[in-house]
């Protein structure tokens, strides 16, 4: 997600990996997204090969701070503009919205949201006519549209003429609300296998972190017959309790000991849409989006008998590589983003994808990830194999070998940032080189794959000050070492 908006003589809105980003009160506010929604009206109005006789848009909201009122107000401009605006009745997660974009037959899905970042945050998703992230020919073509409209003055004086205000009531709005999730649960309900779910007999753990899924996650596991099913953080805090809705290891904590303290089996925790997940094991430790992943996709090979390409970002562990070789899988590595796995998806023959972030996707679904949907599948394969999350794990590692994964992010100036590009696209830095480099990958940043089948790799940011260090090894201390050794690159000791 991008949170450009720049004041230079001109203002620029531009939409990054998964939309458009920016601070509450400063960057997000009411006047830019009617901006954009303008922007992105006049992109439907022109656009041929609609679905219906006049375009039409479904829009959602999460938990945030004022997302509903951010929600109405786009929906509000949409509806003025002659759209066909359907708004969700209450905050949602993201694959519902991206699924009601498919089910409603609709041009657009817009989700008011910002994921997994920090509360101060807020942001706009754009979701194909297809449900998932809208790929980049659709934004580009509305980023034109949209920054055509601000810096010429119309979308303003026409904002500014239609009266259209920061009230939240919808009296007189134009736009209709409606329930999004019944069409959704009919959807996943077809992707898993319900009988195998019905059997559980173990306890699980739901943590919606704050976030969408919220009461909604745990209510479609009670339809499913589950009973033993518990829900932590399951009430609207706009700080989400003071941590990043991000389901992984530093802030799931609560989680972890909620599972060692009541003897659960899994715990399922999906950030604050509801699309990425990070699991607890039955002895309260992580499992990240990479090992859920391996367990999916080792099951898709072994009961499914699936055949594909299995696609993955640059970022994400090499017991993908490993797994998708040894079983005469084609395997395809893009930039980090889910959207360039959705677009992968589209291509067809895919069987899974999956991102290092928490992005999973599985055939049958619409290219679009799911966190909620991915915690079923993985309640189904320990029915199905009558195991727990580490034991499937345990024989995965005999199986395609052990790793270990980590990453820091550094705040570093732009000046430093560019330079130290520079300096990476001309050479292999020496601290590197002599770890004896097998192979560099310069998709989306600088990915040394090291003889001992370790990697480490170095991704200054396109749009931030910032610049991130990933490394993978088959053990601790090693993987210690290199991110170290990533660190002092960083630093500028080369």
């Amino acid at each position: 997600m991008q949170n450009d908006l720049k004041n230079n003589n001109s203002e620029t809105i531009k939409f990054g990996t998964d939309g458009w980003r920016g601070i509450i009160a400063d960057e997000f506010t009411v006047e830019n997204v009617q901006l954009i929604s303008s922007g992105i009206s006049d992109y439907l109005k022109n656009k041929t090969g609609l679905k219906g006789e006049r375009p039409k848009v479904v829009i959602g909201y999460d938990t945030r701070f004022l997302s509903d009122l951010f929600a109405k107000s786009a929906a509000k401009i949409f509806s003025a503009n002659g759209i066909e605006t359907v708004l969700s009745g209450t905050f949602i997660p993201t694959p519902v919205l991206s699924n009601a974009v498919v089910s409603r037959e609709a041009d657009l899905g817009i989700m008011i949201t910002a994921s997994h970042n920090p509360y101060i945050y807020n942001g706009y998703k754009i979701k194909g006519p297809y449900g998932g992230s809208a790929i980049m020919d659709i934004i580009d073509d509305i980023e034109y549209s949209v920054n055509q409209g601000i810096n010429n003055g119309v979308y303003l004086e026409k904002i500014r003429n239609l009266g259209i205000g920061i009230e939240i009531g919808d009296s007189g709005s134009g736009f209709k609300t409606d329930n999004f999730l019944t069409d959704y649960k009919k959807q996943i309900a077809g992707l898993i296998d319900i009988e195998l779910i019905k059997d559980i007999d173990f306890k699980i753990l739901i943590d919606p972190m704050y976030g969408a899924g919220q009461n909604i996650y745990i209510s479609i596991l009670r339809e499913f017959g589950l009973k033993n099913v518990y829900e932590i953080h399951n009430i609207c805090n706009p700080a989400f309790g003071g941590i990043n809705p991000e389901p992984i290891g530093k802030n799931i904590s609560e989680a972890q000991n909620f599972v060692r303290q009541n003897k659960i089996k899994a715990g399922i925790c999906v950030d604050g849409d509801a699309d990425r997940i990070g699991v607890v094991g039955e002895e309260g430790n992580f499992i990240s989006s990479h090992h859920i992943f391996a367990i999916v996709l080792a099951d898709l090979i072994k009961n499914k008998k699936t055949k594909g390409r299995v696609i993955k970002t640059v970022t994400t562990s090499s017991i993908i590589d490993r797994m998708a070789q040894k079983n005469n899988l084609e395997l395809f590595q893009t930039p980090v983003g889910f959207k360039y796995i959705g677009e992968e998806i589209m291509k067809g023959d895919v069987i899974m994808g999956g991102e290092e972030s928490g992005g999973l996707w599985t055939n049958g679904n619409i290219p679009e990830r799911d966190g909620m949907l991915m915690g079923l599948k993985l309640l189904e394969i320990m029915v199905r194999e009558n195991k727990t999350l580490n034991q499937i794990l345990e024989e995965l590692y005999n199986q395609y070998g052990y790793f270990v994964y980590g990453r820091n992010d550094y705040e570093i100036g732009i000046k430093r940032r560019d330079e130290l590009k520079i300096l990476l696209k001309s050479k292999i830095p020496a601290l590197i080189e002599k770890e004896k480099v097998n192979e560099l990958i310069t998709i989306d940043g600088f990915k040394y794959v090291l003889e001992d089948g370790s990697w480490l790799m170095i991704r200054p940011s396109g749009t931030e000050a910032v610049v991130r260090v990933y490394a993978e090894s088959l053990d601790e201390t090693r993987l210690k070492d290199l991110l170290k050794i990533g660190m002092k690159v960083v630093g500028g000791e080369i």
